[in-house]
């Protein structure tokens, strides 16, 4: 996987209301505390991005993350929980379509999960194209639990484990 010192740059593609690029955000201000990584998040729906830039969630959508974690990063109001403006500060947010625009490129990681499913295997294949050109070398694609890359050697990348590709 990923073995590299220093900044991290992370792009999580079709992030929909944030969670996962604040995840990771989190994860990373655990792990590397004082280290400033480039999280960019990226979605064709500007309401969705409106909506994660708040960084805003009800408590229900919270359940998976650890007390400790919602104590340190969140606070309570009412019902709903938001993200310190540190972790909310870790995150890029802008707009892309993920079939007609063009790509950054010399990502670590990228994370595009349960989106692909949506697509025909033609259109599937650009963007798995698209995303291996926009890896650094030995970068990783993590991909969602409904998905794989079927044709992962043609396309370049080796299968790490069941949800992630690491660019030849």
């Amino acid at each position: 996987m990923i073995r590299k010192k220093g900044k991290l740059k992370i792009w999580s593609a079709a992030c929909s209301n944030g969670a996962e690029p604040y995840s990771v955000a989190m994860i990373l201000d655990q792990l590397t505390p004082r280290q400033i990584h480039t999280i960019d998040a990226t979605d064709i729906d500007d309401k969705i991005l409106q909506d994660a830039r708040k960084g805003c969630y009800k408590a229900d959508l919270l359940k998976n993350v650890s007390p400790d974690r919602l104590a340190k990063y969140f606070t309570k109001d009412g019902d709903t929980f938001c993200l310190s403006q540190d972790i909310k500060n870790k995150v890029k947010f802008k707009k892309h379509d993920l079939i007609k625009d063009s790509y950054q490129t010399n990502y670590d990681l990228i994370i595009c999960r349960n989106v692909t499913i949506y697509f025909t295997k033609e259109i599937q294949n650009q963007l798995y194209e698209n995303f291996r050109k926009s890896l650094a070398p030995d970068g990783i694609l993590f991909i969602g639990a409904t998905e794989s890359v079927l044709d992962h050697k043609e396309l370049g990348f080796n299968k790490v484990s069941p949800w992630f590709y690491q660019k030849n």
